[in-house]
């Protein structure tokens, strides 16, 4: 029995998974393995998986059987104590198989997951927190892989499956991956049964991976799938617990004065504060944090697999204060539509895995709803849009617009609804409060496919505008119902 088996599921992107298994074989303990499970991949991967040999062992589906299923079945392949499940589109640094083991031993750890950092240099995933909307979130995305916060080894509730050590005989008593979910939350589930089970889950901060996140491709009707199931099983039993952990690390600090209110301190590192007083700045630079966010993600993306150059993506980073937000935005509206404009062209030149991505382009998808919303919307009219909480896509000018679902003071709600019947509720209580149209931007067109009750009643009773990037409802019954023949 080996000390611990490397099981890595892959599908297609053979040159991503022959640059994997060069870095792990390198830095391979004689005591480990490698469990390579090729789930049905079409390319070249099972050439190059052949040239690597008796080095590794090979596991190949039939057809493919997404992530979870990949993973158990490589699981029960490998003979090592210890599982350490790895990403294809991964870099591990040296020293990080060592160190997982190691730590995992120390700490007595039934589950250990790795610091996973984009090529930019900053955080991708330094472990897993539950926010207070109930969903798991990666903590500290995006911040510099140096930042202290980061840099500290912790037990948390969930880490990522991109990198995550696992001891057998937990897996085995957990029943493995959960085969319900589709390449999604997998991981986050198989964390809190361990957990509920009494096993410790910790984040590594010292095994480092380098994270080619944004690789694969058409997993959002998937992922709502998976979203659904985390929902009904862990929403409400989750300890919601990234305040905690954000004050723990002194990104969060109060102060207690003799009456209220309290005195906050929040590191701008972690976040913007909404309090309605410069309400326009805060906007612009959550907008352009997120829109640098995804193109440095892209870029990375981008440069892996067609070496971009490195200096396409500088920047100033002594701005400091004088920085002109709106002109940082400007620009990074610019690098966007670039990059969009290499991947389109790469694209049709025949490379597959240049497809644009959904992250780039959607500064001009929202552009181009707020001119359709202009044509087709009448002045004044109350608009409903289709979000996750997103307020570029509520911002309509001088349309009274607001989120769907929302809670009753106007705001995102914080989650999708129950089902069809609990949707189509919350739409005609709406309606009937003064909202006159419904738009679905693309982004959410698999809303349609999911509620399929509220797609019917949408179909029934309203009249829609195909726009091709977006649909517009008009709210205001056009018809009722066909009545229903009387029997007898």
């Amino acid at each position: 029995m080996s000390r611990a088996s490397v099981v890595i599921p892959v599908h297609g992107n053979a040159a991503l998974t022959r640059r994997c298994l060069d870095l792990v074989l390198a830095d391979l303990p004689a005591d480990c393995e490698v469990v390579v499970v090729d789930d049905a991949s079409t390319d070249e991967t099972a050439a190059v998986l052949r040239s690597f040999g008796e080095r590794i062992r090979v596991l190949t589906m039939a057809e493919n059987v997404g992530f979870a299923r990949a993973c158990n079945q490589g699981a029960a392949a490998a003979t090592g104590e210890l599982l350490v499940f790895l990403n294809n589109d991964t870099e591990p640094r040296s020293g990080w198989l060592e160190t997982l083991v190691g730590y995992a031993e120390r700490e007595a750890a039934a589950v250990v997951g790795a610091k996973l950092v984009y090529p930019t240099g900053t955080v991708q995933h330094a472990g897993v927190v539950f926010g207070q909307d109930g969903y798991p979130h990666n903590l500290y995305a995006g911040l510099p892989e140096d930042h202290p916060a980061v840099n500290r080894s912790r037990r948390l509730q969930a880490v990522t499956a991109a990198c995550m050590l696992v001891r057998r005989d937990t897996f085995e008593r957990a029943g493995g991956f959960d085969e319900g979910y589709e390449n999604s939350l997998e991981d986050v589930d198989l964390c809190l049964r361990i957990g509920a089970g009494g096993g410790e889950v910790h984040y590594c901060h010292e095994a480092a991976v380098v994270h080619l996140e944004s690789i694969s491709r058409g997993r959002r009707d998937r992922f709502q799938r998976s979203v659904d199931l985390y929902r009904r099983r862990w929403r409400e039993q989750v300890r919601r617990d990234d305040l905690s952990v954000y004050a723990e690390d002194g990104l969060i600090e109060v102060e207690y004065p003799a009456s209220y209110p309290l005195r906050l301190a929040v590191s701008p590192q972690l976040a913007s504060v909404d309090d309605a007083r410069e309400a326009e700045v805060e906007e612009l630079l959550e907008s352009y944090a997120r829109r640098t966010s995804d193109l440095l993600a892209e870029v990375m993306r981008l440069s892996a697999l067609a070496a971009v150059p490195a200096e396409s993506v500088g920047g100033d980073r002594e701005a400091g204060r004088s920085t002109d937000h709106r002109a940082l935005l400007a620009e990074a509206s610019r690098l966007e539509a670039e990059a969009r404009t290499l991947q389109e062209r790469l694209a049709r030149a025949g490379d597959g895995d240049f497809a644009p991505a959904d992250q780039l382009g959607y500064s001009r998808l929202v552009e181009r709803i707020r001119a359709a919303v202009r044509e087709e919307v009448p002045d004044g009219a109350r608009v409903l849009v289709v979000s996750r909480g997103d307020r570029d896509l509520v911002d309509l000018g001088e349309l009274e617009a607001g989120h769907f679902p929302q809670d009753p003071q106007g705001r995102y709600l914080g989650h999708h609804p129950r089902d069809s019947e609990d949707a189509i509720a919350q739409l005609e209580a709406l309606r009937e409060s003064g909202a006159e149209y419904l738009l679905l931007p693309v982004t959410s067109s698999w809303w349609l496919d999911h509620y399929e009750g509220l797609a019917a009643h949408l179909r029934e009773r309203c009249e829609a505008t195909e726009l091709g990037f977006c649909t517009i409802y008009r709210l205001a019954p056009l018809r009722a119902p066909a009545p229903r023949e009387r029997v007898g």
